[in-house]
């Protein structure tokens, strides 16, 4: 069984962007297992959120002047930079780090006091994109005049 996720936000670009549609798949409970480089739906204060699993149960994190790296290897690819100052995070068991693809506009793991998900906590697991709306063709709810609603 799957669902269809509309995005809101631009956390995920350039891979997922705001008004896209999405398939996600529902997670067990009991079996929630995520495994790195994921994209996962979960709740956060309340709010259905979608971000990528970067550090998994065990896996030690870094951020280093504004790159992250999980086990020492870089996640995008750049270099570390001699004397940055470092924040390191260890992953606990049954739980995850997440980031969003767009670092400048991310609300994550990166800035949460608590950073890290629970594996019981994920709702859903991203399968892939269904649609991507162009701008100007954006879903947005329809709403009706008090005119069209007093002539039916």
């Amino acid at each position: 069984m799957f669902r269809v996720v509309l995005v809101s936000g631009e956390s995920m670009a350039p891979t997922y962007r705001s008004s896209d549609l999405l398939l996600a798949r529902p997670m067990g409970r009991a079996s929630a297992v995520l495994p790195r480089g994921a994209v996962a739906i979960f709740r956060r204060n309340g709010l259905s959120t979608i971000k990528r699993a970067v550090g998994v149960p065990g896996d030690t994190v870094e951020l280093e002047a504004g790159r992250l790296f999980v086990n020492g290897v870089s996640v995008d690819g750049r270099a570390r930079i001699r004397g940055a100052l470092t924040v390191t995070w260890h992953v606990p068991e049954a739980h995850y780090f997440m980031a969003g693809d767009n670092a400048a506009v991310s609300d994550d793991s990166r800035t949460w006091l608590e950073p890290f998900v629970a594996a019981d906590g994920i709702d859903a697991t991203v399968s892939k994109r269904v649609v991507r709306l162009a701008r100007e063709q954006r879903v947005t709810p329809r709403r009706r005049s008090p005119a069209a609603a007093l002539a039916e």
